[in-house]
């Protein structure tokens, strides 16, 4: 299992990733109520057909912290940020935006990013060169750990699983399960790249025979994660360096002058 290299945490300092380097801005959930004002109309509006707060509170610091990372690296203001989310793998315009997000500035973009998010959580990973994708786990979130290990693992990736001492085998599926995502979120193909044909056990995915599959090498890696959560990386280029930043929290009237 390949470890991303270890984490050096530099603040807000802006610049674009060098070669090599992964840029992690760790965001913990919680409420927010002055991010509100960098949501677009629509985006406010689907926070408010939200009918649990916590679900709400993931949606805005989400939306809003995208738009707070890209001004770093566009030098625009975070409510001129505009993300796009079509999907490059649809022939056909979708009923709703579902691709990985992107910066709409540039062609390509400055950078490329990917999002993940527990109800705790939230990482934004971001690259200067190649493709990225990102994806945290909370233990517990896997559902039907019975029946889905058969469902997501490679023949090989099984044999492995069922080698193991059972008390091993959740921790073991959870990572094998963020290593998957990150990758299919690098792809914007999600499910569509079926769990079961990427085995990834290995510091590179190998992947089956799965349509619009890039043709450079994935690479993986682990990545420290928030106590009783999982987390890993996914990059087109090797990654040598991770950096990781924290977005400046807003002030509150309790705050002093």
């Amino acid at each position: 299992m390949t470890e991303a290299p270890a984490p050096v945490h530099e603040g807000t300092r802006p610049g674009t990733p060098a070669p090599g380097e992964c840029h992690l801005w760790h965001v913990p959930v919680r409420a927010r109520p002055d991010w509100y004002a960098l949501l677009d109309p629509q985006e406010r509006a689907s926070a408010a057909r939200f009918t649990r707060a916590s679900a709400r509170d993931v949606f805005l610091t989400s939306r809003a912290a995208q738009r707070l990372v890209g001004a770093h690296y566009l030098g625009v203001p975070p409510g001129a940020v505009t993300v796009r989310r079509d999907c490059s793998h649809c022939a056909t315009e979708p009923p709703a935006p579902h691709g990985r997000p992107r910066f709409a500035h540039g062609t390509p973009p400055p950078v490329d990013y990917s999002v993940s998010h527990t109800e705790e959580h939230l990482l934004i990973a971001v690259t200067g060169h190649g493709l990225v994708g990102v994806d945290i786990e909370a233990r517990g979130s896997l559902r039907d750990v019975d029946a889905l290990p058969r469902a997501v693992l490679t023949p090989a990736e099984w044999e492995d699983f069922t080698a193991l001492p059972v008390r091993e085998r959740p921790d073991r599926l959870l990572t094998a399960w963020t290593r998957k995502e990150a990758a299919m979120k690098l792809t914007g193909l999600g499910l569509r790249a079926a769990p079961r044909h990427l085995d990834v056990r290995g510091p590179r995915v190998t992947a089956g025979p799965i349509p619009g599959w890039p043709d450079t090498p994935v690479h993986l890696y682990a990545l420290p994660a928030p106590e009783a959560h999982a987390a890993a990386l996914a990059s087109t280029v090797p990654i040598t360096a991770v950096r990781i930043r924290t977005l400046p929290e807003p002030r509150t009237s309790a705050d002093p002058s």
